[in-house]
């Protein structure tokens, strides 16, 4: 009889030293749908946590001193000592964040939430997992689509001298930084798992003063949709155009963007024109697109004209119970 496994297995697993502090191990390989697994309950776990601490008044993108006291509180501190994670992913809590829940309602489970993270490894897992569903044995490495698309003949003339950043990179061993085509490739993540990767939040990079501090191209693959809330994604897509070079003479000024597809083909609040539009009132003009089976690439290029004050709501698209909530609003 094959023995079960733990609850946490996979790329890393954490255990506690004698001191107390939390250490990771690294265990096998994962397959492709422990992989998937790993991802999706992350995914899950970062937004009902993201709706708690909202709830809470706790700003999200800045837990600081409010959330660190919370902690110790000896209610969340019970509720995060005794929560098991069960052992099969089929068997994970559903969390229903809404306003019927009191506040010690959210605070137990969002100990639980935080005591589920810990125990599957933390962001180090996700990262992990992530990268190995990017590797080139799974077909992966999304930039390659890049690199197709900058070959092409429109391009060409544009690719002289160009630099680009990489949000979320996971790899700087990936075809963006390995085509000749850059000076150089920007590398940043919010938990980087190499010395080759800067450890940073996009969000809170510092803005360019001047052109050269600015990119030709940013790459944002699989990043958005991980971002909690629907406003902060489209500050997101917003802050980009910060630090993209002015389009002037031919000047390549562009933006790769990946999202799952079903962000765009099974939102109730969100689809391929939503997008087109949100992104025409930012400056940006389609150039490429590639729908794959579960994901969308698009090449943007830039004019360099932001429109202001355009509101983009969030409101139903389409109906259906089986859609999912994806939304980006500006």
């Amino acid at each position: 009889m094959a023995k079960a496994k733990k609850p946490g297995s996979g790329l890393l697993t954490r255990s506690r030293s004698i001191t107390g502090k939390s250490a990771l191990t690294k265990q096998k390989t994962l397959k492709p749908e422990h992989t998937r697994q790993i991802i999706r309950r992350f995914h899950v776990l970062q937004k009902s946590k993201h709706k708690i601490l909202t709830k809470l008044g706790i700003s999200p993108g800045f837990f600081g001193e409010s959330y660190d006291k919370l902690k110790k509180d000896n209610l969340y501190q019970a509720e995060f000592k005794t929560f098991k994670v069960p052992a099969k992913y089929s068997d994970n809590e559903v969390y229903r964040i809404d306003n019927r829940l009191t506040k010690s309602d959210l605070i137990r489970i969002l100990a639980k939430i935080d005591s589920e993270i810990e125990q599957r490894g933390g962001i180090e897992v996700y990262q992990c997992a992530s990268t190995q569903g990017q590797t080139g044995k799974r077909g992966g490495d999304s930039s390659k689509k890049l690199i197709e698309w900058l070959r092409d003949e429109n391009y060409k003339s544009r690719l002289s001298n160009v630099n680009a950043l990489e949000i979320g990179c996971l790899s700087p061993h990936n075809v963006i930084s390995t085509s000749g085509i850059f000076t150089s490739v920007c590398k940043i993540d919010l938990n980087s798992q190499d010395p080759a990767i800067e450890q940073q939040d996009f969000m809170k990079r510092p803005l360019p003063t001047t052109e050269s501090e600015k990119f030709n191209l940013i790459s944002c693959s699989l990043v958005i949709n991980f971002v909690p809330s629907p406003k902060e994604r489209g500050d997101m897509l917003v802050r980009i155009t910060e630090f993209l070079k002015s389009p002037k003479n031919e000047t390549l000024s562009s933006l790769f963007l990946v999202l799952p597809l079903p962000c765009v083909k099974n939102s109730r609040y969100f689809n391929g024109d939503r997008l087109h539009n949100i992104m025409s009132s930012l400056g940006f003009t389609q150039t490429f697109f590639y729908e794959a089976k579960k994901v969308a690439y698009w090449l943007f290029d830039w004019n360099g004209k932001v429109v202001e004050d355009v509101k983009f709501p969030k409101m139903e698209l389409q109906s259906g119970s089986q859609r999912n909530n994806f939304c980006i609003t500006l």
